[in-house]
């Protein structure tokens, strides 16, 4: 038992030795000058990095002959390093033994790592606990699992949220529209307001004028210079006032009516813009889709449907039917379609 501890304390020092080993040491440049070795360094720390993947602590679980090739390999590889340190340049042939001892340095880790790597693959299969890294794996893939449906859970959220804003913008697309052709009929309205303000003004100055001509005509038999001889004169005089009077009085009825059907017009178009300003408020409280057809039925009839002009009568404008062109669309497409079935 005493021999086993003597052997593993030997290994051990001897494994920290090599473990603890500085390459930068053999380079000795203020000593040796030109002949340095700064191309030993990278030889000698792979020799070293070898080392350093045998934990410490494994030397205790190896057995006798694996504890000696240990020990064996690591003297023989300090025993290079300090052949290397003692150089002497005073001894024959200095620059064939510097490249000798390097040559070794780069020789000796094929060797080294052929014996070595079976203890260093038993070392990281000792220390390696794989129940903890299956135990950190599987939570790593729960954290990933996690994640995923966290992004998912916001995809949802962003896909919900994009739906309602692209249902605003189509409500306030469409509410643009309604409100766009309204304003057709906005115009239109403006335009008979303002012809309608003309026609009026024309109106009061024909029926000032008839008035003029009326007052004015029981006065004009005075004026002697016009005033009737005979009888031919006379019939002569009172058709022309006749026909003067009825022109002037033919022209206070036109004024007066484009006048009223300018006015007519406007109402008209003021009643269409809202109808179509107010028909989406209706649409949305109705809800059912019937109901929805019932407004869409009345609010198209207003607009559609033939109004009086105020020129013709309602008989000859809008004749007696009263129906949409929404409401005559499927009543037209039944005998198209029965009339293709049947043939």
């Amino acid at each position: 038992m005493a021999n086993i501890e003597e052997q593993i304390e030997e290994t051990r020092t001897s494994l920290e030795r090599v473990q603890q080993f500085d390459a930068q040491q053999l380079v000795q440049r203020e000593k040796l000058g030109q002949l340095s070795f700064e191309d030993a360094v990278e030889p000698a720390k792979r020799l070293v990095g070898l080392f350093l993947q045998l934990p410490v602590s494994i030397v205790e679980a190896l057995p006798d002959n694996e504890l000696k090739a240990i020990k064996q390999h690591s003297d023989a590889t300090y025993q290079l390093f300090q052949a290397i340190l003692d150089f002497d340049m005073e001894q024959a042939e200095p620059r064939q033994r510097h490249d000798a001892a390097v040559q070794k340095l780069v020789d000796k880790h094929q060797q080294l790592f052929t014996a070595l790597y079976p203890l260093i693959s038993y070392s990281m299969a000792r220390t390696v606990d794989f129940n903890q890294l299956e135990a950190q794996g599987r939570a790593a893939v729960q954290s990933v699992r996690d994640q995923a449906d966290q992004l998912m859970k916001e995809i949802e959220a962003q896909k919900t949220e994009a739906a309602n804003i692209l249902e605003d913008v189509r409500a306030a697309a469409a509410e643009q529209g309604v409100s766009q052709q309204a304003q057709y009929f906005k115009d239109e309205a403006d335009q008979h307001q303002t012809d309608a303000k003309t026609w009026r003004g024309y109106t009061i100055a024909m029926a000032v004028a008839v008035g003029v001509y009326g007052v004015g005509t029981l006065f004009l038999h005075k004026w002697t210079f016009i005033a009737p001889s005979n009888l031919y004169e006379t019939i002569q005089f009172t058709v022309g006032k006749l026909v003067v009077f009825f022109v002037l009085t033919y022209m206070l009825v036109l004024c007066a009516k484009n006048f009223t059907s300018n006015r007519h017009n406007e109402i008209v178009n003021r009643h269409r813009q809202n109808a179509l300003m107010t028909y989406k408020a209706l649409v949305d409280a109705g809800g059912t889709p019937e109901a929805r057809d019932v407004v869409l039925n009345h609010a198209s009839s207003s607009i559609y449907k033939l109004h009086e002009t105020g020129y013709a009568r309602g008989g000859e404008v809008g004749g007696s039917s009263s129906s949409s062109i929404v409401e005559m669309l499927p009543r037209t497409s039944l005998p198209l379609s029965s009339g293709s079935s049947g043939s």
